[in-house]
């Protein structure tokens, strides 16, 4: 992985992005830098300097990345960033309720009549920040529908691309893979005493030939 400094363009795609999400003024003072895959790091000017020379594996806040059309893309930890920051008031924000937040955490997409705070001047197929009802970020969508039509009853109004459930849920699948790897190794060790028990069991249980004299 190798960082570098954005280039004048990726600068003002990332600067009309954080306007976008209200938190331009929040973060002024902050320095971004990209990496090989296009994400893009949220640090102080001081530590970017240090990365920038050493070029450690891992270094600062991934909030983003940058998409081949032009597009910022905010990761989980870029929406949390942003709604803490103060700019879950903006556009792009939508709020859910408890039963659609539950659902959002296991992937779910957003029905319109779950959807209790919205701004009018959405557009369809623009990305959001889906929060619940206390304001935290809990996953990333894409409108469907533009305005008041998000509202809609019966229909799926925000397609949600990812969501703060998923590394609690890879954390479990990868959990349950190890105990089934270890419960499977236990098993198949105790098939094999048993059935080495079986053997020495049948042998002692054979009547022992007498000798024939010679």
């Amino acid at each position: 992985m190798t960082f570098r400094e954005l280039t004048r363009q990726e600068q003002t795609l990332v600067n009309r992005a954080l306007d976008l999400w209200g938190v331009f003024d929040a973060l002024k003072g902050k320095t971004f830098l990209v990496d090989s895959s296009s994400k893009v790091y949220l640090m102080s000017p001081e530590l970017a300097s240090v990365v920038i020379k050493v070029q450690p594996d891992v270094a600062g806040l991934a909030i983003g990345s940058l998409g081949k059309k032009k597009q910022f893309t905010p990761t989980l930890a870029g929406a949390n960033l942003f709604a803490r920051a103060g700019g879950k008031g903006k556009k792009c924000y939508v709020r859910v309720g408890e039963n659609a937040e539950k659902l959002v955490l296991y992937g779910r997409d957003v029905m319109g009549d779950s959807v209790i705070e919205a701004s009018p001047e959405l557009g369809e197929n623009e990305l959001v920040i889906i929060l619940n009802a206390r304001g935290e970020a809990i996953g990333i969508g894409r409108t469907r529908f533009s305005g008041k039509s998000i509202l809609q009853k019966g229909r799926v109004a925000i397609t949600t691309l990812a969501d703060a459930g998923s590394y609690l849920r890879d954390e479990a699948n990868n959990n349950a893979d190890s105990s089934s790897g270890g419960g499977g190794g236990g098993e198949a060790e105790r098939r094999a005493k048993m059935t080495r028990g079986r053997g020495t069991t049948a042998a002692a249980q054979q009547p022992k030939r007498r000798g024939v004299p010679g």
